[in-house]
């Protein structure tokens, strides 16, 4: 009786805790979201998609014509708090 329940019992036991293993789990997020900073762009702030890891006193600037990143947009006409990036070797 013993070997029966062993036999038949554990393997059935077995499979379902992996089937609720399975239903458990959860996956990560391991990206996480971009910050969003802003640059004067024809008189307006606009947001922009970058990094700036403020590690350093060189200024963090966006785009061709190197314009300057900012942290907060206090209006559609001005933003505020210049952020700093040192480039990664």
């Amino acid at each position: 009786m013993k070997t029966k329940i062993f036999k038949t019992g554990l393997p059935i036991m077995a499979f379902l805790m992996a089937i609720a293993f399975a239903f458990a789990t959860e996956k990560k997020e391991t990206s996480e979201p971009e910050a969003i900073y802003y640059i004067m762009e024809n008189g307006l702030c606009t947001s922009v998609d970058t990094e700036c890891n403020r590690v350093s006193s060189i200024p963090c600037v966006y785009g061709a014509f190197s314009t300057q990143v900012f942290e907060k947009r206090l209006s559609n006409t001005a933003c505020d708090v210049p952020l700093t990036h040192l480039p990664r070797n």
